[in-house]
């Protein structure tokens, strides 16, 4: 059974709309739940280790953020290519849509990134006690604080390892990148 360019096309267009969905699901979710966990580690001295989570969850939501984006791409490509003759304006070959929406998405991509690097750092400032020996009962906070600060480190990798594989930066093509036909 064949399936037209058109029918291709238009299958793709709810798939993109759905991880673009999901992709902002896990970014509010991780908003609320990093602010859940300062809130509730800010309340109490005693609690102050509930924030060493927070570097953690973000890492694992920059991850899942990073895989809808590059699926987004991946089949944005796709239709990119799939309506390369067709006639009129097109998202994916005027100069006026596409790259503007790709600048457009920088926004988002610094507003995303300050809130994240915000709560980690924050996150770890209220447990440094763990590292500089204040009121360290047990080593697993130890631990956790500097995992937690790996994990920070590995945000912002993700971040910009994502923006390069977007903006077809030649770093991103070293580490990130898969040739398309």
């Amino acid at each position: 059974m064949a399936v037209s360019e058109d029918a291709r096309f238009l299958t793709l267009g709810p798939e993109v709309a759905s991880r673009i969905q999901s992709r902002e699901f896990v970014l509010l979710s991780y908003m609320a739940l990093a602010g859940t966990l300062l809130s509730a580690a800010l309340t109490k001295e005693a609690r102050v280790e509930l924030a060493l989570a927070i570097p953690y969850i973000a890492l694992a939501s920059s991850l899942i953020g990073m895989h809808h984006d590059l699926l987004i791409g991946a089949i944005s490509d796709f239709m990119k290519e799939i309506s390369k003759n067709t006639p009129g304006p097109t998202w994916h070959h005027d100069p006026h849509f596409l790259p503007r929406g790709l600048r457009y998405r920088t926004i988002r991509d610094i507003g995303t990134g300050f809130f994240m690097i915000f709560t980690v750092a924050t996150s770890l400032f209220v447990n440094k006690e763990h590292i500089l020996g204040g009121h360290a009962k047990t080593a697993l906070p130890c631990v956790l604080w500097w995992g937690g600060l790996l994990c920070s480190l590995g945000v912002i990798a993700v971040m910009l390892i994502t923006w390069g594989v977007r903006n077809e930066k030649p770093f991103a093509k070293k580490l990130w990148w898969v040739e398309t036909y």
